[in-house]
């Protein structure tokens, strides 16, 4: 295994710079008054953290781009880290973080409409930042190359990859801010599953459905590209898996149908696959993590890994159920319409 040279720690820490900068998203579509302090604001709310953590900390695989290295070359894994690092990105001041999503961080999670609605916007949140970050950061390393040197053409393939699915993000979350402005929550549609179990692991995202998870094609990659939150969090300290969309978005729509269809003893395995293959914040229990079998651990990491190349598009054959992962027992499926 070679390891990382001083010229890769260098580039690491200037892409991982870009990747950090701060910008209050509220501001992006008109939105005032923010009081100039960039917070790092938590995408699966604190209070739903402690709820899985040991002695203050969750386990998950890191994020940052030094461990995601150095982790593509011995293997990648989960470590422990503490609640108030886990899930958090720069990208609301502190005025709009704690008036936005007051309720869902000062009330019980209910899933009403509105908590609905700021879940959905809130992932919707992380994935612009992100993708416009990353978009940026390879705009600024390919820039570094003549056009005609091979050396830039892997930043410029990150650039359009990003770029797209930013465009198709900021459009989305210009319209759920919308929605939020004017309290239009009838706007919002979601799909909840319930489970009766002790809750082990939470999860928070946005992302584009190429495929259902039986394989049919959806959508093609674009920027009016249609996205699909998807969060497991805790429910009167039971776990639930929350999809949401907005209203008119039929490819979210038909993915989170034919995520219900399946037999309900294999919707916990199908819901922790997808939280792996596409949310970065994603945590669980040490306890719970080491208990599930090597062999499932491994396909688990292997969908993260994957994720983490700039090229990688989801893959049509995505159910796995020779074993289960996992049952937490569902009780119920309700859609929000």
């Amino acid at each position: 295994m070679k390891p990382i040279t001083p010229t890769q720690w260098n580039f690491l820490k200037r892409y991982q710079r870009a990747l950090d900068s701060k910008e209050c998203l509220s501001r992006r579509f008109g939105g005032g008054d923010c009081d100039g302090r960039i917070v790092h604001a938590h995408m699966i709310p604190r209070s739903q953290l402690m709820q899985i953590a040991e002695q203050g900390h969750v386990h998950a695989v890191p994020t940052r781009l030094t461990p995601i290295a150095q982790m593509k070359r011995s293997g990648f894994t989960a470590e422990e880290i503490g609640i108030g690092n886990f899930s958090t990105l720069q990208c609301f001041c502190a005025r709009h973080d704690k008036t936005l999503f007051a309720p869902l961080e000062d009330a019980a999670l209910t899933l009403t409409r509105q908590q609905l609605t700021l879940l959905h916007y809130r992932a919707l949140a992380a994935e612009v930042y992100i993708r416009g970050n990353a978009e940026d950061a390879a705009a600024n390393e390919g820039r570094k190359y003549l056009s005609t040197d091979p050396q830039r053409e892997p930043f410029y393939e990150a650039f359009q990859i990003h770029s797209l699915a930013a465009i198709a993000a900021e459009e989305h979350l210009k319209r759920s801010e919308t929605i939020i402005n004017l309290s239009r929550y009838d706007e919002i549609r979601a799909a909840i599953i319930r489970f009766d179990a002790t809750p082990v692991l939470l999860s928070a995202c946005a992302f584009r459905p190429l495929y259902d998870v039986i394989g049919t094609k959806l959508q093609n990659f674009s920027e009016e590209a249609a996205y699909i939150g998807m969060h497991i969090l805790t429910v009167d300290r039971k776990p639930a898996i929350v999809f949401t969309w907005l209203k008119g978005q039929t490819p979210s729509q038909r993915f989170a149908k034919s995520f219900c269809l399946q037999p309900y003893r294999e919707l916990t395995t199908l819901g922790v696959q997808t939280a792996f293959e596409y949310a970065e914040h994603t945590c669980m229990r040490r306890e719970w993590w080491m208990s599930i079998t090597k062999g499932w651990r491994t396909l688990l990491l292997n969908r993260i890994e994957m994720a983490n190349r700039a090229a990688s598009v989801p893959d049509e054959d995505f159910l796995s159920f020779e074993s289960p992962l996992d049952d937490w027992k569902c009780l119920s499926i309700d859609f929000v319409k």
